[in-house]
């Protein structure tokens, strides 16, 4: 029979994991918007790292060390639930207001089936959704658009690029925001919903360039300028939905891709301008959005401010590579304020 580990390897490899974890915690806290290699980090899955200590508390077992099976076991936990963004199962709060129901998908290049997205909406009851990716490869985002108003009859549609909104309630206002300093942009739309006005932001942030592209390798880009133009898109993000912000104060929903992770640098940029994650407030679970027949990352977002999430749920249809997000936000009463 196989003679267990000697217990100084155990100790050394739980905690050298302890060590990393914490490293890894902090640096994607703290740098992930500044630090090009932080960025890196945030691109990997961090349950990458899970196999160690498990494989740890395992060997540790057969040791018969008890204390050191405990503590690769809670330091697995822990980071999981700190880093992979783990929310327990807790009692459903009861927020007053009025309900509007919000979806957002990123359609996988117009891959959702428009007739097969209406009957989940018409399913989950869902007023507003945001779309992207809604165009198809050849760049055709109209023939997309004519098969989402069949599936939609009556609906309001509003389209930017690859960005669609769909609204069962009126759009009073459309229009795109650009960056300063790139040629991405969000659809900025206005609806009266139940009564009162809410204003939509759609979006879409590119992921990070950790494989060169032909436009790359032309203009030799190493991987540390290709993140720190991720970087500067993200931070040019922060400043258009900040000006967005501060011009209007209507209820606000930011919703859309941001191929980034929970509580990383664009998770904090939008919670030091005071929007609250949908998902935090009010999910369960994981909430992995991507990919969606083998979750391993929550990157689709449904942002808050003005109203509250009184239900977040990552849906199981396979409608694309993504998982869609249902919302049930509560808005203020009409005439009550936030």
């Amino acid at each position: 029979m196989k003679r267990p580990p000697h217990p100084s390897t155990i100790r050394f490899w739980s905690l050298l994991f302890i060590l990393i974890a914490c490293g890894w915690w902090w640096v994607t806290r703290t740098h992930a918007g500044s630090w090009w290699w932080a960025a890196v980090l945030n691109v990997v899955p961090p349950q990458v790292l899970l196999p160690l200590p498990l494989l740890m508390a395992w060997l540790a077992w057969r040791a018969r060390k008890r204390g050191w099976v405990l503590l690769n076991l809670v330091s697995a936990a822990v980071f999981t639930v700190s880093v992979v963004g783990l929310l327990l199962p807790r009692a459903e709060q009861q927020v007053s207001g009025t309900p509007l129901t919000f979806m957002t998908l990123n359609t996988n290049f117009a891959g959702t089936d428009p007739a097969g997205l209406a009957q989940v909406a018409l399913r989950e009851g869902v007023q507003v959704i945001a779309l992207q990716e809604a165009l198809n490869r050849q760049f055709n985002p109209g023939e997309y658009e004519r098969h989402l108003r069949a599936a939609f009859p009556g609906w309001s549609v509003a389209r930017y690029d690859e960005l669609v909104t769909i609204s069962k309630f009126p759009i009073l206002n459309v229009r795109s925001v650009k960056f300063p300093n790139s040629a991405h942009a969000v659809l900025v739309t206005q609806v009266r919903a139940q009564g009162q006005l809410v204003t939509v932001v759609n979006t879409h942030l590119p992921a990070p360039k950790l494989k060169a592209s032909a436009s790359d390798v032309s203009r030799k880009r190493n991987l540390p300028e290709r993140m720190n133009v991720t970087l500067d898109i993200r931070r040019d993000f922060q400043k258009v939905i900040g000006g967005l912000i501060r011009a209007d104060s209507t209820p606000l929903v930011i919703a859309g891709d941001l191929n980034a992770p929970p509580r990383g640098g664009v998770w904090y940029q939008l919670r030091s301008l005071g929007l609250r994650d949908a998902f935090m407030q009010a999910g369960r679970g994981f909430g992995f959005t991507h990919h969606a027949l083998f979750g391993h990352s929550r990157i689709d977002y449904v942002w808050l401010r003005g109203a509250r999430a009184q239900q977040t749920r990552t849906l199981r249809d396979l409608l694309s590579d993504h998982r869609a997000v249902v919302v049930k936000v509560m808005l203020p009463e009409t005439g009550s304020g936030q």
